[in-house]
């Protein structure tokens, strides 16, 4: 894409020193926990929910036993990069902060989610022309364009069936709806590559459908699955949204290289792509004409190295790493009411953690 020219509970998460990438540090201020990490909280988090997780991923492979033809088996072969699921641990731990829990329903609404998730990775290496996912090559590399959109437009359309069964039609209801908004967030996207002009509303127009809407739908699914009300269902899923919403901006210093730590897709990959992500906006709001032309030409030829580290030093010389990072712990701090307020339980506990502590992602 060529650039155009025109413990327990987590508490108090405060802001300190800076690290010489300019992100800032989170200062934990929980009741029981010290020196917590991100890495070790989604850790114990999936161990907590591991038998929920390991029902998942058997509805998952279910779905790829019964794929037609070749489908089958390159379904498989990417069922077994099993990944972070994150959104299926978030549902998980959501789910039993209420009543009782249904194991099997629950892990059927997870799975309808991977499946959304994963059929939308497809499509989104196809259409960014990625290389890489999880340290492999991506499905349209190894089995070439047709094959790989079929396959995506395969896991989509079972990711609704396996769930339109649910008793609640309203958690069918909420999957589609993401997926809808979705795809409506990747035409925004491809549509507004290039533009040097992108605004913070348009950022985030299109982060609300790319990665928050499914979050969204995590958060609504968990909460009706946990026998919330309606107004519990939509807090679980203003929760997920700003969630996922944060959950993108730090996505977005990932590839940077801000925070990164064997990250498994290649950095700077969005800038390649002609995509205005969020430190470069908020550099353009605030820089002279003189460092504006600077940054033209880097953006010219993103995939030097001499040129990305110039690009860096100029995003950090205007603090918008920094400023990208307040922003993501502005939104999970807006979700901590919610959190509070769930009844005292293991998956409650895990689940505060998780949302508190993400900001500290590196992978």
């Amino acid at each position: 894409m060529t650039w155009l020219k025109p413990g327990k509970t987590v508490k108090n998460l405060a802001l300190a020193s800076t690290s010489e990438d300019g992100l800032l540090k989170e200062v934990l201020t929980p009741r029981e926990i010290k020196n917590a990490d991100y890495t070790s909280v989604l850790g114990e988090a999936r161990d907590f929910v591991s038998r929920g997780l390991d029902r998942v991923h058997d509805h998952m492979e279910a779905v790829a036993r019964n794929a037609p033809g070749r489908l089958s088996s390159y379904m498989q072969d990417l069922l077994t990069r099993r990944g972070k699921r994150i959104r299926s641990t978030f549902i998980l731990l959501l789910a039993q902060t209420g009543g009782e829990f249904d194991l099997d329903r629950a892990a059927r609404v997870c799975a309808s989610v991977e499946l959304v998730h994963l059929g939308s990775l497809i499509h989104d290496d196809i259409i960014d022309g990625s290389d890489l996912r999880r340290n492999e090559k991506t499905a349209h590399q190894k089995w070439g364009n047709h094959m790989a959109v079929l396959l995506g437009d395969y896991i989509l359309a079972k990711s609704m069936e396996i769930i339109w069964g649910d008793p609640d039609s309203r958690i069918p209801l909420s999957i589609s709806r993401a997926s809808s908004r979705l795809i409506k967030a990747e035409v925004l996207e491809v549509e507004r590559a290039g533009r040097l002009d992108l605004t913070l509303s348009e950022y985030h127009e299109i982060i609300a459908g790319k990665t928050a809407a499914l979050f969204e739908a995590c958060g609504e699914c968990g909460a009706l699955l946990a026998g919330f009300d309606d107004s519990g269902s939509r807090r679980g899923g203003a929760l997920g949204r700003d969630f996922g919403i944060a959950f993108q901006i730090v996505d977005d210093l990932l590839d940077f290289g801000i925070g990164a730590v064997h990250l498994d897709k290649r950095t700077f990959a969005d800038v390649k792509n002609g995509f205005l992500t969020l430190p470069l906006i908020l550099f353009f709001a605030h820089c002279s004409p003189e460092e504006r032309s600077q940054m033209l030409v880097l953006l010219e030829n993103p995939q030097v190295e001499a040129n990305q580290i110039t690009l860096r030093a100029l995003l950090n010389e205007h603090s918008a790493f920094q400023k990208a990072h307040e922003m993501a712990l502005e939104k999970l701090l807006s979700g901590q009411a919610f959190l509070e307020s769930l009844p005292e339980s293991p998956a409650a506990l895990h689940l505060r953690q998780l949302c508190m502590l993400m900001t500290q992602r590196t992978v």
